[in-house]
């Protein structure tokens, strides 16, 4: 299939989707022309070709009517009789069996409520499936399958249930009403149970620093984000960890407040002349 076919379909197949409420996995209401037709074209088995078509799944449905009026047929029609079989079967519930044109009108019906994908050859039955609500057609052309653009009578009726859902029904408008109505109600009960010895003491409550908001102002700097003072560095690049002292009375005191252990020295030269002394 041409890349400009399916994305016809794709479109096709959205807007049932979107505005008639169409589901996977899809299914295909079929007659037995259309099924006759497909043998013909030698488009091999009926559910993958379909398959492949709408790209999604499907099931292919035939209904009691359309198997007996192909066995009616004859041999020439054995064929196709033995590949309708192999489908699923809608029930239509006719007794006895009507033509396939008729049984296929009453399972669509009025709004197609099954939400069928009409498959068919025959031209008044296509003539008028166009006029139902999501009556979507799907016939066989050639070598292949066709699917039909939505007639005018469906793209009116989808513009027309759209503005019905944007619209409020009357019956959700009723129910706002009586809430707001509720609401309304509630509020004035609440206001009638507060006495005015309330409204009284509300009034002359006085107003303290408690009850006065202070307003807010602005901090200092987080001090966990900022750098940390760099020191000082000498000429030789070394970092000046001396610290000052301060001349006092006292030399063994600095000025932190600490006490310097001082050194007692002897002296040498004074010992040496008290031994000579001891001698002579």
């Amino acid at each position: 299939m041409r890349v400009k076919k399916q994305k016809q379909v794709r479109r096709h197949v959205r807007f049932y989707k979107t505005c008639c409420g169409f589901r996977e996995p899809f299914k295909v209401l079929c007659d037995g022309n259309f099924v006759h037709a497909a043998l013909v074209a030698r488009m091999g088995t009926l559910q993958e070709s379909l398959t492949n078509f709408l790209g999604a799944a499907t099931k292919s449905f035939v209904t009691r009517c359309v198997l007996q009026e192909l066995r009616k047929l004859g041999d020439e029609f054995s064929g196709t009789f033995i590949a309708a079989r192999r489908l699923n079967i809608a029930k239509c519930n006719h007794e006895p069996a009507v033509s396939a044109v008729e049984c296929l009108e009453a399972l669509i019906g009025k709004n197609n409520t099954e939400h069928f994908f009409v498959a068919t050859q025959d031209a008044d039955l296509r003539k008028k499936t166009r006029k139902v609500p999501g009556g979507s057609l799907i016939f066989i052309q050639n070598t292949g399958f066709i699917m039909e653009p939505p007639s005018p009578q469906q793209i009116a009726y989808a513009r027309l249930s759209e503005t019905q859902r944007l619209h409020m029904a009357e019956q959700e408008q009723k129910i706002i009403e009586e809430r707001a109505r509720r609401k309304a109600e509630a509020a004035k009960a609440a206001d009638d149970t507060l006495g005015a010895s309330d409204l009284a003491t509300l009034e002359e409550k006085p107003v303290t620093k408690e009850t006065i908001r202070k307003r807010k102002r602005p901090k200092g700097p987080n001090p966990l984000s900022q750098m940390k003072k760099k020191k000082d560095k000498t000429s030789n690049g070394e970092t000046n960890t001396s610290v000052t002292r301060v001349s006092s009375g006292d030399e063994g005191v600095d000025n932190l407040g600490k006490r310097k252990r001082q050194r007692k020295r002897r002296r040498k030269q004074s010992a040496t002349s008290e031994e000579k002394d001891n001698s002579e």
